[in-house]
């Protein structure tokens, strides 16, 4: 798990609405801890849409690693999510 890359070293509350939304991520990150709030969400490395990317339930919770830090978007399906994310390195 993400959570094996080090120590947490910052923390983010993200709201995913209508528009691609991309994680501002420390530079010592090396991994990161994403939790879905209530509603479901689309992941996607590059540009996702309501229908296109990878399908996120609400309250699923899914580990990014370095090179995915940078690339990877979020963006509700039908309404607005909130994601917490702790970062570590």
């Amino acid at each position: 798990s993400a959570s094996e890359y080090g120590s947490a070293i910052s923390d983010q509350q993200l709201t995913v609405d209508g528009t691609a939304r991309a994680l501002t991520v420390p530079a010592t990150a090396v991994a990161a801890m994403v939790t879905n709030g209530a509603e479901p969400i689309r992941v996607r490395w590059g540009t996702p849409t309501a229908s296109v990317g990878h399908y996120l339930n609400p309250y699923s919770v899914m580990d990014l690693y370095q090179d995915d830090l940078g690339d990877v978007k979020f963006i509700r399906v039908s309404s607005s999510s909130t994601i917490d994310v702790t970062y570590f390195g």
